[in-house]
């Protein structure tokens, strides 16, 4: 297959682990699709419930965080141990009213409490859902290759940490939730740095991301899958989309889940959000195919608002001019030095 050709394979709405007719890259492990979500469960229920009694037994003892915003009583403790450290670090002074409620994370408003960021009125905190009842699919895919961070993006070296990740313990769950998050966090401090539209990070904690609001207090920055452009507009922000997914490229990263649900759009500008999910395209062996379907989601949403383009030349060309390989090399760590066609193959590679 040429590789020009790969983005016709490419269902927009796909799960990467229907592409049957993409050729497979070594070592990649499979699994079977069971179709259909899964529906609640009288265990979820359970779970919710012993989330809300650990986290209600965390927040005791901060009774001096109180805000502005009327939550349930399960998720009041939910945010009082998300953001109490937050607002004890002097970041923030109150949570005004909830942005934007996800399968994953929420987005609520706050106000800002440091002298500093008088110039920002309002700041956005990214909270998660309790560990116990996120369902991130095909992690898998998008961890491989990927360091272990602790909740400040610092590579994690202790041993036994380490090792309660690989067993998937309670305590190497709330770690790798963790890493999630951290992982996020650095990534979005990279990219900010590199001048990508993104929000600026500020803060971190175990649950949470404090980061820039864009909009109005009372009109959140819409995401662009709602926003209808003219054909000048939709060929300027196209060409802006495809200058920041160029300089994440330059940084070793792929978005991973970029789409128009995964950009605002605030006075003409864009800001790209939604990160935890991101690859270094060096290190993960999907990362051309993650990279394509990146591409042409964003391709076929400004093709609908006027501004057609070329998916598969566009992702070929932004690929290999940053210097990436189309059917990337396995790490020499990804190899099983127990398993005969892994060393086969090391031995071809070095023998080239």
């Amino acid at each position: 297959m040429k590789a020009l050709d790969y983005y016709k394979y490419f269902d927009i709405d796909e799960e990467l682990e229907d592409f049957e007719n993409i050729p497979s890259i070594r070592n990649l492990p499979r699994r079977k699709v069971r179709p259909g979500a899964k529906k609640a469960s009288p265990k979820d229920e359970q779970a919710s419930q012993q989330a809300a009694i650990e986290i209600k037994g965390q927040v005791e003892g901060h009774e001096d965080f109180n805000f502005s915003y009327q939550a349930s009583r399960h998720e009041e403790t939910w945010l009082l141990q998300s953001l109490d450290s937050f607002h004890d670090g002097r970041w923030i002074a109150d949570v005004l009213h909830l942005v934007k409620g996800g399968k994953e994370a929420s987005v609520y408003l706050c106000t800002p409490q440091r002298a500093v960021h008088h110039k920002r009125p309002y700041l956005a905190a990214k909270v998660y859902r309790p560990r116990m009842l996120r369902n991130l699919r095909k992690d898998h895919l998008y961890r491989e290759g990927r360091t272990d961070l602790d909740i400040e993006g610092r590579t994690i070296l202790d041993d036994g940490m380490l090792h309660a990740m690989r067993q998937k313990s309670a305590y190497g769950q709330e770690l790798l939730h963790t890493s999630w998050i951290g992982h996020e966090f650095k990534t979005m401090q990279i990219l900010h740095e590199a001048g990508v539209d993104v929000p600026t990070p500020y803060a971190s904690a175990s649950n949470a991301i404090l980061m820039d609001y864009i909009g109005h207090p009372d009109l959140p920055a819409p995401t662009l899958n709602t926003v209808r452009l003219d054909a000048d507009e939709a060929r300027r922000l196209l060409d802006r989309v495809l200058w920041n997914i160029e300089r994440m490229l330059a940084k070793n990263r792929v978005h991973g889940d970029l789409s128009a649900y995964n950009i605002l759009y605030w006075e003409g500008q864009i800001s790209l959000i939604d990160f935890p999910q991101a690859i270094d395209p060096q290190e993960n062996r999907n990362g051309y195919r993650i990279f394509a379907r990146d591409v042409a989601r964003i391709c076929e949403y400004f093709a609908r608002q006027g501004a057609p383009s070329n998916p598969g030349r566009l992702a070929h060309d932004l690929w290999t001019a940053n210097g990436y390989r189309l059917q990337p090399e396995v790490h020499p760590r990804l190899l099983d030095d127990q398993d005969e066609g892994d060393r086969q193959y090391w031995k071809n590679l070095q023998n080239n």
